[in-house]
């Protein structure tokens, strides 16, 4: 019997209580039936994934995000398949036959996580949204501005960049003169004053230094591919995977646009070597975030 599994529609139901709504979410033992919020669009994880997050939630965090991303290896890459549900993007809000890079680990990260994989829009919506409600204008659209320093204040996400070896700052000051001389400018539905501005930074490690420690990073560290600044550019970070447990060497797990364009897995030293050779738009090196594990993980399935 397939188990339903209800997902946030984009606004109707907020999450006014943030963390302590979350955490009576994921901490209640109830023995009685749970009745569903109203609210919830009617969505269903696919059997072999839904399946993979109940056998894996004993597991630790690496292990349990490689266990829930198994059956996604394959699926192919498309940029930008998820929204609100509602215009201004009325894609869904989780989709489970295309990712892009982000929107992979998002997901990924909402199904490991929680204990009970009702719970993966709420973690979803925590990740992808300021202060967890859904909305066009509250999505944190950009890496360097809004996704990794706002998880990193939240809770969700630790950069750990720094215990493998030695790093620098990447510094970069965003203004409105930026998004006005950015080409990608119009594909972003936000008024002038909606977008981020100020001054930001990321520590990051060389490639020689990352393919030096590639053996010492931990299964589920989120690896950042991190580009070198340019002054008419508000962004710098352009991909996103995280390692998986392996026998042999590290490897790391995305969706990507390389070769056939599917979530697949790639020996971490040797993507490291690889974007070296990025001419036509240098990578500076490679940050490194963990995911944070927040509170007990209790459950209400059997």
């Amino acid at each position: 019997m397939r188990l339903l599994i209800k997902r946030l529609a984009g606004g109707r139901l907020g999450l006014a209580g943030g963390f302590l709504g979350l955490a009576l979410f994921l901490t209640a033992q109830a023995t009685e039936p749970v009745e569903e919020p109203p609210g919830f669009d009617e969505g269903v994880i696919p059997e072999e994934i839904l399946q993979a997050t109940i056998a894996a939630r004993d597991l630790p965090l690496g292990e349990r995000m490689e266990r829930v991303s198994r059956p996604m290896l394959g699926m192919p890459y498309l940029v930008d398949a998820v929204g609100e549900g509602v215009l201004p993007d009325a894609d869904p809000p989780a989709r489970y036959d295309v990712y892009d890079c982000l929107t992979f680990v998002e997901e990924v990260l909402a199904l490991a996580l929680p204990a009970d994989p009702r719970a993966a829009p709420m973690i979803r919506n925590q990740l992808r949204y300021t202060r967890g409600e859904p909305g066009y204008a509250a999505r944190r659209h950009f890496m360097l501005e809004q996704w990794i320093p706002e998880n990193i204040a939240s809770g969700w996400l630790k950069d750990i960049t720094a215990e493998f070896g030695e790093t620098h700052l990447i510094e970069k000051e965003v203004t409105a003169r930026t998004w006005a001389s950015w080409k990608h400018r119009r594909k972003f539905q936000l008024d002038d004053s909606q977008l981020p501005t100020g001054h930001y930074s990321l520590p990051v490690l060389s490639l020689d230094a990352a393919i030096a420690a590639a053996d010492e990073i931990p299964p589920g560290a989120l690896i950042l591919t991190v580009r070198r600044s340019k002054a008419h550019v508000p962004i710098v970070v352009t991909h996103i995977g995280f390692v998986v447990p392996s026998d042999g060497e590290p490897r790391m797990r995305h969706a990507t646009k390389m070769g056939r364009r599917v979530v697949r897995d790639e020996r971490l030293a040797w993507y490291f070597d690889h974007v070296r050779w990025y001419d036509w738009w240098e990578v500076e090196g490679i940050s490194i975030l963990m995911p944070q594990e927040l509170g007990p993980r209790k459950t209400r399935l059997p």
